[in-house]
């Protein structure tokens, strides 16, 4: 692999980490990690040559806005998941970044999005941008505008389903930060029948995902939704009780769709909040996506595809009730 001068952001996030652990062991490009808070990374930096950690945000690429038009590839990981720099992150904050670089010299821009902007078609989701979080409608306006970049032929955007991952010397994704409740919430769930699907990834099998597309890069604009193949809801509390040796009782409630909005009422009558992407998401249920991009599916080795493989790769976070 030719010698590469590499941006990354979010190298102190999750599969920044993966992502940074193989650049770092894996290759010999001379790379440049944008770093919010240097504290957080857990990873060894200093362990060969042509690792700088530039300190700044994405709220203000001024300090090192020179130094992009000399890049080779970029990666760009950094989100923000909420709050009031949310659109200057995922939205100004990128668009400026991908604006600075040199269509000339720089050969690839990776880009990552969210799954959740996406339809079953692969096409984008009206409601994502009318009814989303701030993450997922700051996401859905930032892939909106990527047309307009000079880099947009150069452009591989990747939208991930859901991210697990995280160990003793890697940070855990968002998700799985709430792993640990998984046992007792599976206590409840147990009872119910409800239709629908989705799809998980692990924050290694990204990261080896992204490895390939650097080696491999387009002269043409091009996207990817990564994730493992499509689960259905019933079959996860299927795989999941017997993993934790719980057993499904022979009569279950079938949550369709109007038993799920009553309940909701219900909640919102106790007190519970919740978001216009709750009921959203609710009602539409489905969210699967063809193709999907695992490692296998390139011919590379897969960390974990299936909900027994990740709980076990996962280990001591999620104890057995």
């Amino acid at each position: 692999m030719t010698k590469k001068r590499i941006f990354i952001t979010g190298g102190s996030g999750c599969v920044g980490h993966y992502l940074a652990e193989m650049l770092i062991h894996q290759t010999d490009h001379e790379l440049f990690f944008l770093i919010r808070d240097p504290h957080k990374l857990k990873f060894n930096f200093q362990s060969r040559p042509g690792v700088h950690l530039i300190s700044g945000n994405l709220q203000d690429t001024t300090p090192y806005i020179k130094l992009l038009p000399s890049m080779n590839s970029a990666i760009l990981l950094a989100t923000q998941w909420g709050g009031e720099d949310t659109f200057k992150v995922n939205l100004t904050g990128n668009l400026s970044l991908m604006q600075a670089l040199n269509p000339q010299i720089c050969e690839q821009v990776i880009y990552f999005s969210t799954a959740s902007i996406l339809d079953q078609n692969l096409q984008l989701l009206p409601q994502a941008k009318t009814l989303g979080t701030e993450y997922i409608r700051s996401k859905f306006m930032c892939y909106e505008q990527l047309p307009t970049l000079p880099i947009y032929h150069r452009l591989t955007v990747v939208f991930p389903t859901l991210i697990f991952g995280g160990d003793k010397d890697k940070p855990p994704s968002h998700i799985s930060t709430g792993l640990d409740q998984l046992p007792r919430y599976l206590r409840w769930v147990r009872w119910v029948r409800a239709d629908g699907c989705f799809h998980f990834i692990h924050a290694q099998d990204i990261a080896q995902i992204l490895l390939y597309y650097l080696a491999h890069p387009s002269q043409e604009f091009r996207q990817f939704v990564l994730g493992n193949e499509v689960i259905w809801l019933n079959d996860a509390v299927q795989e999941l009780c017997d993993y934790f040796g719980v057993r499904i009782p022979p009569w279950r409630l079938n949550l369709t769709p109007r038993r799920v909005a009553f309940f909701m009422r219900v909640a919102r009558w106790l007190g519970a909040q919740f978001i216009p992407w709750d009921d959203f998401c609710a009602e539409y249920r489905y969210f699967r996506y063809e193709p999907v991009v695992h490692p296998s599916r390139l011919g590379l080795p897969s960390r974990c595809q299936t909900l027994s493989e990740l709980l076990g790769v996962l280990g001591s976070s999620v104890e057995c009730p």
